[in-house]
């Protein structure tokens, strides 16, 4: 059998830019139809209240296609920002569809305080509002059940078939209240629009879970070799039996699921950790950390394996330097040995620098699997452990500014490019550290998935200077919404 072409490379995604203009474009165009309809205005808390509802419903709708698996919007800004976005407008969205129903009751004064109350319990029991009620129900109760997910005694995989089908059930809800219930629900252009968004929407969602089934079952991808690497770290490599070869880019990963479950609602990512100039084969660092990757050393050699690939932006495209800053820690070192396998293998003439810090060193890849990437390179590397056995003969934990300064040396740092993955207050701290050793924030990327504006845990205390950037990008484009939900309100 001939071998089967690469795949042509995904589409990147739309940039930031369109992404935050398609979204409050979205956001806002129920509220423009609204204002320019024959429904009279019910008075500026009336009208608030249905801004917020309406508002909320956009929001709720496009929450179906903003969990990093569509390429159209991570491709360019990253997955760990999509999915950070994700999380945080869940809790906006919270606060907005709450305000939906207080808003029609407002304002309120303390001597009307009990008379609000008891509207307030007649509109939530009365059976006009029974699908407002069951949305914001449904509602509550995914974004409370995503929050506690690491807490919850249930599978992943069943957590995630429950999180899609509440969020379904709240997506029906909430249309069928706005068509029945909604103060402009007989306006035809705001009916077909809720239509066609919810067409949109659940099309793009229910894709996931067709059309990338289709092209796993249609794939030949299978295990051909494992091996213990590290303290509950494995490396799995896995061949397609057609010549089957996938077109990624170095640093990305795949959604990966393992036979007889090939199928989207079953898959994990991982990094790919080799070199798309390697060869027909992928190999993947995994490490046993939960309900899948657990029994990841007990796969048999010849597993069919599914694979939907390549996503991801933790790539060197578009990183202008003279000099390669490759910073790894514990489990995160997977898509920085696929950057460095790639460079060595493109014979990159730029200086490269390797950083890699684990705990101990019964979790380190041993640093000799890094030579035959080093020696192709002007490279050096630094092997940090904190806890260092005796006779250790690298270096000592945890990585410090010194560390990364003693790296550095010799370089021009605002000429350096920095890719970082690892724990997250690994990231936050080199991150500082090489912003104030003059390497440019746009030089440095990584990956990292929760951008909480107040880490919970107190090892976790620092939020860089990137962060914060981002979260400004969040807030200005709630603000944004907002203000035009208030303009519409009191017009």
């Amino acid at each position: 059998m001939g071998r089967r072409p690469s795949r042509l490379p995904r589409l990147e995604g739309l940039p930031a830019a369109a992404l935050v203009a398609v979204y409050i474009a979205a956001a806002l165009a129920p509220l423009a139809l609204a204002a320019f309809s024959a429904t009279v205005s019910a008075g500026p808390w009336n009208e608030a209240g249905s801004a917020a509802g309406m508002i909320g419903a956009v929001m709720l709708l496009l929450q179906l296609v903003s969990s990093g698996r569509f390429e159209a919007l991570s491709g360019r800004v990253g997955i760990d920002v999509t999915m950070a976005f994700h999380k945080w407008a869940a809790k906006v969205m919270i606060v907005v569809i709450l305000l939906h129903p207080l808003l029609f009751l407002a304002p309120v004064t303390p001597e009307k305080l009990g008379t609000a109350f008891n509207l307030l319990v007649a509109m939530l029991g009365s059976s006009r509002y029974l699908t407002g009620v069951a949305a914001l129900v449904l509602v509550v109760t995914v974004v409370l059940l995503a929050a506690w997910r690491n807490r919850l005694p249930v599978p992943y995989e069943a957590w995630r078939a429950g999180h899609g089908l509440m969020a379904l059930a709240a997506v029906w809800a909430t249309v069928e209240h706005i068509l029945t219930v909604g103060t402009y629900s007989r306006d035809r252009r705001i009916m077909t629009f809720w239509l066609l968004l919810v067409v949109a929407v659940i099309a793009a969602a229910l894709g996931v879970y067709t059309v990338r089934a289709w092209r796993m079952s249609r794939q030949t991808w299978q295990v051909t070799a494992k091996r213990r690497i590290a303290e509950r770290l494995w490396e799995i490599t896995v061949r397609g039996k057609a010549g089957e070869r996938l077109s990624f880019k170095a640093g990305q990963f795949a959604w990966f699921s393992l036979a007889p479950r090939r199928f989207p609602l079953f898959d994990h990512p991982f990094s790919i950790a080799s070199s798309p100039r390697e060869g027909d084969e992928l190999s993947f660092i995994i490490k046993e950390v939960g309900d899948f990757t657990d029994a990841i050393g007990s796969v048999p050699i010849a597993t069919p394996v599914g694979l939907d690939a390549p996503h991801g932006s933790f790539t060197l495209d578009g990183v202008e330097a003279d000099a390669i800053l490759l910073v790894a820690g514990g489990a995160g070192v997977a898509p920085i040995l696929g950057l460095l396998r790639d460079l060595a293998a493109r014979r990159d003439p730029r200086p490269v620098r390797l950083v890699y810090g684990c705990r101990s060193a019964a979790a380190m890849i041993d640093p000799s699997e890094f030579r035959a990437s080093l020696d192709w390179l002007d490279a050096r590397a630094s092997f940090i452990v904190d806890n260092p056995p005796p006779g250790w003969a690298y270096g000592v934990g945890p990585v410090s500014n010194e560390s990364l300064e003693e790296i550095l040396d010799g370089l021009e740092p605002q000429r350096v490019g920095a890719m970082l993955c690892g724990p997250g207050p690994m990231m936050s701290a080199v991150t500082d550290t090489l912003h104030e050793l003059g390497v440019p924030l746009r030089n440095i990327r990584y990956e990292r998935f929760d951008y909480a504006a107040r880490p919970q845990s107190a090892k976790d205390r620092r939020v860089t200077a990137k962060d914060r950037r981002i979260l400004t990008s969040f807030w200005l484009l709630a603000i944004a919404i907002i203000a035009a939900g208030a303009a519409f309100a009191f017009r």
